[in-house]
């Protein structure tokens, strides 16, 4: 594949270029860039890599109590459906925190890029926590679940933006580590 269809985003190996303006303001919200990463920060990716782990599982079991529940032919089996593919990529990609597969996360990178900045992360989870209540006529296992994941993954992402904003420094490092977008097959 050319490089001129790359991405920037994709691109591990050089920054996109900013524009000279950017590079001369301030940085945001009046903190300066962290100098070293605290020594608790690996703990506080772990706690939320673990937490969206449980939250993913547990939206595909609402998506597939919700599929199996159908009585008939509705929107809420698109709904599951969706909630079953979201909760397996979100899932996929939290998996590759613990263990890096080039084969796994250059699709990821190429395809969800924005899954590996907090901010995208933090957007995605935000996003699906209000799929989660999109299951209406449900049987009432699936509706309740999805119903409590859906609050929980709202509060998850959340707490994403809040650390995201409040103490970078703990997720400067948190990016699944992939060698380079093009990579020869």
């Amino acid at each position: 594949m050319s490089e001129a269809f790359t991405p920037a985003w994709a691109n591990t190996d050089a920054p996109a270029a900013a524009p000279a303006a950017a590079m001369q303001q301030p940085p945001s919200y009046g903190t300066t860039p962290p100098t070293a990463e605290p020594a608790n920060a690996k703990k506080v990716q772990y706690a939320l890599s673990m937490l969206n782990l449980g939250l993913a599982v547990l939206m595909s079991a609402s998506g597939f109590m919700a599929v199996a529940k159908a009585t008939g032919f509705s929107a809420d089996i698109f709904v599951a459906i969706y909630m079953i593919l979201f909760g397996v990529l979100l899932f996929s990609y939290e998996l590759m925190f613990f263990k890096s597969v080039d084969s796994v996360v250059l699709p990821l990178r190429k395809n969800f890029g924005f899954l590996f900045g907090i901010k995208g992360k933090a957007i995605f989870i935000i996003f699906i926590a209000f799929l989660n209540f999109g299951l209406n006529t449900a049987a009432e296992p699936a509706k309740s679940l999805g119903l409590a994941t859906g609050i929980c993954f709202l509060v998850n992402g959340l707490l994403h933006f809040t650390v995201m904003l409040k103490y970078p420094e703990y997720v400067a490092s948190g990016v699944v580590n992939v060698q380079s977008y093009n990579v020869a097959r």
